[in-house]
């Protein structure tokens, strides 16, 4: 028996070895490209446990999730002034075509190189040269469709598909940055200037508008004291001023001295009028 157990001993373990390179799996989010020597077999092999021919079979595993590809393309704008874009690219292949899409360029990665980033490239130097340098940031989005736009177009005949394009950065040259930090100050100041100047001629005019309602009420206030002044004087009579005397009057006349005596020096009585003198005999008797 020791003498045929390695005759036994090295079927089994070709066997084994066999049998475990026959299994494999797919996990999940992923799909499987199945090769007999080679050759693409039809039909992409989905997620779970599978079986294939060992030394004859093989397979490739594709990523089908959501995938994200990154690149930094120089271009010159409309106005001549270099600009660096920094595009995002979000794609996933399609879990039905992942066979085509071996047989046509490769894996996830081939795909990458050979088309995306050519395909990145060229739409980030097309859109950019449609717009000024300093018109990129202010048309952030508008730039954006249109180099997914682009980047679509060149995707389309393969089976990836585009989820979404995204700019993260755009970065100038030294001179041009500076270039506009200078034009921005001074708009600042421009506008600084613009707001006091109107500032001042907002004072003014409230001056003038207060100078004006303060003339006007000064006018409205003599009208009206010339009005009352001149109501009165028409209202004043001299009885009514004799009137105003006797009732202000304690009824004692001044006197002088004599030899004999003292004396009124004068009969007010005797010099009003009748009606005048009626109303100080009232005026007495109250």
């Amino acid at each position: 028996m020791n003498k045929f157990a390695p005759v036994i001993a090295i079927p089994v373990v070709i066997v084994l070895i066999l049998v475990m390179t026959g299994f494999y799996t797919i996990p999940a989010g992923e799909r499987g490209v199945l090769l007999t020597f080679n050759a693409v077999q039809a039909g992409a092999v989905l997620p779970g446990a599978h079986v294939k021919i060992p030394f004859v079979q093989s397979v490739r595993t594709m990523n089908v999730q959501v995938q994200k590809f990154s690149a930094q393309e120089s271009a010159a704008s409309k106005d001549l002034q270099d600009v660096s874009t920094t595009v995002a690219v979000n794609f996933h292949l399609d879990p039905t075509k992942v066979t085509e899409l071996y047989k046509d360029v490769g894996t996830a990665a081939d795909l990458e190189r050979k088309i995306l980033q050519p395909a990145v490239s060229n739409a980030v130097k097309a859109v950019t040269a449609r717009f000024n340098a300093e018109d990129l940031v202010s048309n952030r989005d508008v730039v954006r469709k249109g180099i997914e736009a682009e980047v679509r177009a060149a995707l389309d005949p393969y089976s990836a598909e585009i989820d979404a394009v995204n700019i993260t950065d755009f970065k100038f040259s030294q001179e041009y940055s500076h270039a506009i930090e200078l034009k921005q100050v001074a708009q600042q100041r421009a506008l600084q200037a613009q707001y006091e100047l109107q500032k001042v001629k907002i004072d003014s005019q409230q001056s003038v508008v207060k100078a004006q309602a303060s003339a006007q009420a000064t006018v409205v206030a003599a009208q009206a004291e010339a009005k009352a002044l001149q109501l009165k004087q028409k209202a004043v009579t001299p009885e009514l001023i004799m009137l105003d005397a006797v009732q202000k009057w304690n009824g004692i006349l001044p006197t002088m001295m004599t030899g004999t005596g003292t004396l009124p020096m004068l009969d007010m009585t005797r010099m009003m009028q009748p009606a005048t003198r009626r109303a100080v005999d009232r005026q007495s008797a109250k």
